[in-house]
């Protein structure tokens, strides 16, 4: 009997029966097939062209805003998606860092080229151990991602099937229950971060709990384990907790309901608590570092209220995911809700969202279609999960005071839960449309009838609510923008409103004629099919709006500036000015730089504090981004931190007046017209070495067009080429002085210099003349301890002070107090072969050595060191409190120095230092790790034997065997 009809029970077959075709010889049932279809057409639809290298799933436009992207490879590139930041300057190069390691044959742990150093595949931050990971460690990151969502939604929609079979539903409803997961917000907004990772296995997590319940297997409990096990490591574990908290409510009430409160109960309760116990031993080798490395970095700005939760109206999201604006910049007014996009949208789907009110209509069917106990906990669970994340109040308070997963992170990321339990009631208001009985008459039981009708009319009441005061907020923005009686804020949430209100019309049509016209199986069939296509369909239309797809040129493009790092950094580091540089986006390249996006070792990021401004976000924002200054006000940045961080290049974009004395001229109340291709020699008015050559614009309607170029080429005396450049029009302004920054340091001083003008475009530019000619302002150098080395892309410096990463103290200065310790670092005071230790230490006997570097990699360092007297090997990385060191071999003390870098004593002579990632109970998390997976084999293994023996010795006895599931 098709599932459209009616559900079949489960039963054991008949010994008499005849048994069932094999599988690929039986005619699929056409409702399973449209569903698999709708979830394959969304899938593979959804994600599109990076499937198959056509583009990338990568949101690589934000890279356009900063140099040395901005003026080269990627000039114009606008991006696709909105608030995607993190992922791009983050969590993309985080795993095409750990893949390259892993497809080299490495495991990295350690990150060295972002902050100082930090956690990489050790821990489960970057969530690179995770199963739904792995294409990162075998393709190309900018196809890996596209690879990654689709197993992460194979994982979702297959965990939710394998769930709602568990829970008696048929197929076509239980995979229409994975299919309305797969499509829910969270799942959907928090594309290539970890927290979707995480929550792909939510719904495999609640089968295993389901199979404990139900069972009294040892596989069971290991199920429970190796789901658990995937969801931490994953990387995101709030949505962890969340899961195993709404869990561990669903255990009690299922077995109690299931068996009362006996022994049995407790059995059960036993088992799920050793399962998820077995699953954090599982990852034991990866939780234990994690839980020792978050001890030591600074976590501040995570503090949460009891007003930080998502306004009421935005449930209109549910079915409307735009209603309050794009995240796409050409499309519609940008999301202007209280927070970003990605931490707000409620959307469900219009069809899952029918087919959770008909469930809740028909609660008294919904009740003994499932498992005692289930019904109700879905019901009451997911309604207090929406009450907290939309309502806020009293109850996020009181749980707010507890600690870290209410207190430390934001409650919107319970959505993942929470859509988790809306996929769940929609499947059952899908079943229960399905097991609609032939001879049923919907409105013969009035009581029913009442209930049902007032489900849908206080529904109905709601949205409107919702509506009026969405559509306030509307007017209130359009009124900011000047169109107090309604303009394209308020046009855009009716619009959207509208395309979600044709979608539910669509879904009650179908879920209507399912309940009350059963009796036309052909268009019954119809009508069922409808449903998921709908579903998939709108689904489909959100996502192509909010997935990126990149071309694959744009994956992070090697510019003349990255060569030029690569070939001159060498073991040292980089860092740079706003706009010049963004998170950790150089780890792709191996580039190493002061800059990053994680967190942040603790005393390294109060050095980093220590210098000039804000270097991290302020409260409420998290301390986990590195933000440097623009510095326009011709300051070099030439603090003495830098110098012991070892930055020995300093990256700005091209827009930013270069370093140095700059003479301004203004000319002489004279225009001239530079024409393109009409290049005018004009005498440099002040004498080399040179950094900037400028025009001054005159015209007040000028303005940029990326498609205008400025060149200067500077001869000297005799004619030769010292130096050329050109500068496309980017920030161009009226009687500002508009510079194209020269590497010309290498000039002799006093030499006469000519720069020959010229313009690349199609419209002439009239600036500022003297004597016939343009007048030039002008950089010149200036004793700051700086090289422009670098110009054209981005503009880099070389900077002559800064000390090696791995250099020689051979003098010690001793300051216990942190304040003043960061004072004397900052003021540059001391000699560059000193060493500020916390503590007195071993004698240092003022002699030099050489230092020779033999292994820099991830996880290890080895040093050669020749030391004509006992000193300190200074590394100015941030691994003090995570790594390990020895001296010929033997363990050393790795000691706090310069206060957040690591120094080793070493004894006068020839010796070998050797570094090494060695995070506290990281053996024993290893030994742990891998007893318990011994011990998760054998408990398998030996329950697999002991029922193939007893199946064995009935066999013998006569006595039929017995299903031991």
């Amino acid at each position: 009997m098709s599932a459209t009809q009616q559900l079949t029970p489960r039963a054991s077959e008949s010994p008499a029966e005849e048994k069932s075709p094999r599988w690929w010889r039986r005619r699929p049932d056409p409702l399973v097939t449209i569903v698999v279809l709708a979830i394959a057409a969304f899938a593979l639809g959804g994600i599109g062209s990076p499937l198959w290298g056509g583009s990338s799933l990568t949101e690589t436009g934000l890279l356009a805003r900063v140099a040395p992207y901005t003026d080269g490879e990627l000039l114009g590139v606008q991006r696709e998606t909105l608030d995607l930041g993190d992922t791009v300057d983050s969590a993309i190069p985080n795993a095409a860092l750990f893949g390259d390691a892993i497809r080299s044959g490495e495991w990295a742990n350690w990150n060295p080229y972002a902050l100082g150093g930090g956690s990489l595949g050790g821990t489960p931050n970057a969530g690179m151990a995770s199963p739904v990971a792995l294409p990162f460690w075998f393709l190309p990151a900018w196809l890996a991602s596209a690879y990654m969502l689709l197993l992460q939604i194979v994982v979702a929609v297959g965990g939710s099937y394998l769930f709602l079979r568990r829970l008696k539903l048929g197929k076509p409803a239980a995979l229409l229950g994975g299919l309305a997961f797969a499509t829910s917000a969270f799942m959907i907004v928090w594309v290539n971060w970890p927290q979707s990772r995480v929550a792909a296995f939510v719904p495999a997590v609640f089968w295993a709990l389901e199979c404990v319940v139900q069972n009294r297997r040892p596989r069971d409990a290991a199920l429970l384990a190796l789901t658990c096990a995937a969801m931490w490591l994953g990387g995101f574990p709030a949505v962890t907790m969340y899961a195993l908290v709404t869990g561990a409510f669903y255990v009690i009430v299922r077995s109690a309901a299931e068996h009362g409160w006996t022994r049995r109960t407790l059995g059960v309760w036993l088992r799920a608590l050793a399962g998820v116990g077995t699953g954090v031993a599982l990852v034991a080798i990866q939780i234990l570092p994690w839980v020792s490395m978050m001890s030591t970095v600074l976590v501040r700005g995570r503090e949460q209220t009891p007003d930080q939760h998502i306004p009421t109206q935005v449930l209109l999201t549910s079915i409307a995911p735009y209603v309050f604006g794009t995240v796409q910049p050409p499309e519609g007014p940008y999301w202007y809700e209280t927070r970003i996009f990605l931490e707000e949208v409620a959307y469900v789907g219009a069809g899952v969202a029918v087919l959770l009110i008909a469930a809740i209509a028909l609660f008294r069917r919904a009740r003994v279609a499932l498992p005692r106990g289930a019904w109700w906990f879905f019901v009451v669970s997911t309604a207090v999960w929406g009450g907290i994340i939309f309502l806020g109040g009293p109850p996020l308070a009181l749980l707010q005071k507890l600690p870290y997963l209410f207190s430390d992170n934001a409650v919107e990321r319970a959505r993942s839960v929470l859509g988790f339990g809306v996929a769940v009631i929609a499947a059952v208001g899908f079943q229960l449309l399905l097991d609609r009985a032939r001879d049923h008459r919907p409105l013969s039981d009035k009581r029913r009838a009442v209930w049902g009708g007032a489900v849908w009319a206080g529904v109905a009441a709601f949205g409107v609510v919702l509506y009026v005061s969405a559509r306030r907020f509307a007017l209130v923005h359009d009124a900011e923008w000047g169109f107090p009686g309604g303009g394209p804020h308020l046009g855009w949430l009716n619009r959207e409103l509208a395309i979600g209100l044709m979608f539910v019309c669509a879904a009650l049509g179908a879920a209507g004629w399912l309940w009350f016209a059963p009796r036309h199986r052909a268009l019954r069939l119809a009508a069922a099919a409808l449903i998921p296509l709908l579903v998939a369909a709108q689904a489909l239309l959100w996502v192509h709006n909010y997935w990126p797809r990149t071309p694959v040129k744009n994956f992070y493009p090697v510019t003349d500036t990255h060569r030029y790092l690569e070939a001159n950094l060498g073991h040292e580091r980089f860092w740079g000015s706003n706009g010049a540089v963004l998170g950790g986006v150089h780890q792709l390249h191996r580039l190493r730089g002061l800059q990053g996006h994680s967190f942040v070792e603790a005393r390294f990021a109060e050095l980093l504090e220590a210098l000039p401004g804000y270097q991290f976000s302020p409260p409420p924002k998290p301390a986990t981004f590195l933000w440097p200054q623009p510095l326009n006000d011709g300051t070099s940045p030439t603090n003495p931190i830098l110098d012991r961080l070892s930055v020995a290049e300093y990256v700005t974009p091209a827009t930013q007046i270069p370093y140095g004395v700059e003479k301004k001229d203004a000319g002489d109340a004279s225009t001239y017209t530079l024409s393109p291709g009409r290049p005018v020699s004009v005498p440099v008015p002040v004498t080399g070495p040179i950094r900037g050559i400028g025009v001054t614009p005159v015209s007040r309607d000028v303005t940029e067009t990326y498609a205008r170029w400025i060149g200067v080429v500077l001869r000297d005396s005799s004619g030769r080429e010292v130096a050329r450049s050109e500068r496309v029009d980017r920030a161009i302004a009226a009687d500002q002085p508009f510079y194209v920054p020269l590497a010309a340091e290498d000039v002799p001083a006093g030499t006469r210099l000519t720069a020959e003008i010229s313009l690349r475009g199609d419209a002439p530019l009239l600036v500022a003349g003297r004597s016939g000619a343009p007048a030039l302002s002008t950089v010149a150098r200036t004793n700051d301890g700086l090289t422009l080395v670098k110009d054209g892309d981005a503009i880099v410096y070389q900077r002559a002070t800064a000390l090696p990463r791995a250099r020689w103290a051979s003098s010690v200065v001793v300051e216990r107090s942190s304040e003043r310790r960061l004072g004397l670092l900052a003021d540059g005071a001391l000699a560059a072969d000193a060493v500020v230790l916390d503590a007195p230490g071993g004698a240092a006997e003022g002699k030099p050595a050489t230092v020779r570097w033999v292994d820099d990699g991830f996880d290890e360092m080895r040093l050669a060191v020749d030391a004509e007297g006992a000193g300190y090997l200074v590394l100015a990385d941030a691994i003090q409190s995570t790594w390990r060191v020895t001296v010929d071999g033997r363990p050393a003390d790795l000691v706090r120095a310069d206060h957040g870098l690591a120094a080793v004593h070493v004894p006068a002579g020839t010796h070998t230092i050797d570094f090494s990632y060695a995070p506290k109970y990281a053996g024993l998390g290893a030994w742990l790790s891998a007893g318990t997976a011994i011990l998760l084999v054998a408990a398998v293994t030996g329950e697999w034997w002991y029922l193939r023996r007893r199946r064995a010795d009935r066999a013998e006895g006569g006595v039929p065997a017995k299903d031991e599931a």
